[in-house]
């Protein structure tokens, strides 16, 4: 059985050099612990050369707004 929702799904996209990958990971969550908010969704991908990317995704748009406004 397949389960599909009709609520949308907020991502944001932030980038930082690959060498930043581990500070990066610790401040987002360290700030997603302090503030309460909960992604749904944490992924790290490959942002051009040399760089990394966090997608990070929430059911509310105002949290994702939260944390754009943090990191991006």
């Amino acid at each position: 059985m397949i389960k599909m929702t009709l609520d949308p799904l907020f991502t944001i996209r932030v980038e930082k050099p690959e060498t930043a990958l581990a500070e990066a990971m610790r401040e987002m969550r360290v700030w997603l612990n302090n503030t309460a908010l909960e992604p749904v969704e944490f992924k790290i991908a490959i942002a051009g050369i040399a760089g990394i990317a966090f997608d990070v995704t929430f059911r509310s748009e105002a949290d994702a707004d939260q944390f754009r406004q943090a990191f991006t």
